[in-house]
């Protein structure tokens, strides 16, 4: 008796249950992905080496063999995908939907941490749409580069998923957002290194505004991103202990002032008092406009962006910002590291009797515009800069064709990345002369299993 009434229970709580959940359906997707990649030299990359910046600059030895020539070589997995797609019961009349993405590209002692990708609430009315959680970057989520490389385009074009608060009103393919974001997994840099403390110490969420319009296969879009970050909480400072000494004139009596009032002059004692103080620093001030477009036809397609970028690291753009000016009483006044990336990404897909060719060429350039005022340096003789990328950068471009196989489930494809980096020497404001070009060729090979 009593184990039919346990049995009835559990079906009891089960059509319970699926009563409750009823109103929900879930989607699992994602893949297996893994990717072989060559380089000729040493290079700035992270996610153990797949996600790819620039070639590093030279170092010479001793026998003027530069060290960073190189070659390497891996295959990883680690960013194979998984997700969930969810929707549920209506909101004060919205649609609801639910994303939970993530890989295994987290950082840890065996570099395959699960991560979150992805993790957001959305709510979908007529033409309104407000979106909750980490998701992609307004600024690049809504057109990126046709590419299969991890980079998408980056350091050319912004690169970031944040946790944010997403507004859009949508209507006659007219798009307005209004997005407040904090930085998470890609952050800012500076004293302590890349930390997203910098933004959240400074309160103001970054802002983004973007106005989008859509026609058939056309695309149009311009916004602009504003960042406020807070380099430093607090800072140590030597003060100097002076004394008055009186001025005497060559026949020793007192030299005076036009008032008849004896002349002093500050002569230090040799004492000197450090210590730690608040900080009440202006904070760092960063605007990012970016224009955007796309053509998409029947089996080919175009697009293109340009960006400026001011103090934009956390975007994985090129630029930072540096110390200006140091205070009497030892705060800093910052200034912004700018500079100009564009991309333009061709696309052509082949039908074939199974599956289809795709062929992509990607061309990017960005430009280091430097600082408008000087940075200051350290004890050390090194100017008080934190920046995404490699330092002493003048431009940096890349050519890069690929073709990708896709049969049913399955994608093969390879891509030609060869990316050159004019190293320069610069003056105080950081902009570069008599650069000289670095380049490494990368070749990317990947086999990808989508379910």
């Amino acid at each position: 008796m009593k184990k039919t009434l346990f049995i009835a229970a559990l079906v009891s709580m089960f059509i319970g249950s699926a009563t409750a959940q009823e109103k929900f359906s879930f989607k699992l997707y994602g893949f297996v992905r893994n990717y072989a990649c060559y380089d000729t030299r040493e290079s700035l990359t992270s996610n153990s080496e797949q996600f790819y910046y620039m070639p590093k600059n030279e170092k010479i030895d001793a026998d003027g063999n530069d060290i960073n020539a190189q070659p390497n070589m891996m295959l990883l997995s680690i960013t194979t995908r998984l997700g969930v797609n969810i929707t549920g019961p209506e909101f004060l009349g919205a649609k609801t939907s639910a994303k939970i993405e993530s890989d295994f590209a987290g950082f840890g002692t065996s570099n395959t941490v699960l991560r979150i990708r992805q993790a957001y609430a959305k709510m979908d009315w007529e033409h309104n749409k407000v979106l909750v959680g980490q998701a992609w970057h307004p600024m690049m989520g809504d057109m990126m580069p046709d590419v299969f490389s991890l980079e998408t385009g980056a350091p050319f074009t912004p690169f970031s998923r944040t946790p944010q608060l997403r507004y859009d009103y949508v209507n006659k393919g007219v798009t307005l957002t209004a997005t407040a974001l904090y930085q998470f997994q890609y952050t800012s840099y500076g004293p302590d290194g890349a930390s997203f403390n910098y933004a959240r110490n400074a309160v103001v969420p970054e802002l983004y505004l973007q106005a989008m319009y859509k026609n058939g296969g056309f695309q149009i879009g311009a916004g602009v991103d504003m960042l406020t970050i807070k380099p430093r909480q607090s800072y140590s400072w030597t003060i100097k202990e002076f004394t008055n000494s009186p001025i005497y004139n060559a026949d020793g009596t007192p030299k005076l002032d036009a008032n008849g009032n004896q002349i002093f002059i500050e002569i230090p004692t040799g004492n000197e008092t450090t210590g730690t103080f608040k900080c009440n620093e202006a904070p760092v001030l960063g605007f990012t406009p970016t224009l955007f477009a796309s053509y998409k036809a029947d089996r080919w397609g175009i697009k293109g962006r340009v960006t400026y970028a001011q103090n934009a690291a956390h975007l994985s753009m090129i630029s930072g910002y540096g110390v200006t000016a140091i205070k009497e009483n030892g705060e800093q006044e910052y200034g912004t590291i700018n500079s100009i990336g564009g991309w333009i990404d061709a696309t052509y897909k082949q039908p074939l009797k199974k599956g289809y060719l795709q062929f992509c060429c990607f061309a990017g350039y960005t430009k280091n515009l430097g600082c408008e005022s000087n940075f200051m340096k350290n004890e050390k003789d090194e100017y008080l800069i934190f920046m995404r990328g490699e330092k002493n950068m003048d431009y940096m471009w890349r050519v890069a064709p690929s073709i990708l196989y896709t049969h049913n489930a399955l994608q093969v494809g390879v891509e030609y990345n060869p990316t050159t980096v004019g190293y320069g020497k610069h003056d105080g404001d950081y902009k570069m002369y008599n650069p000289r070009p670095v380049t490494n060729h990368r070749i990317c090979a990947m086999v990808k299993y989508n379910f």
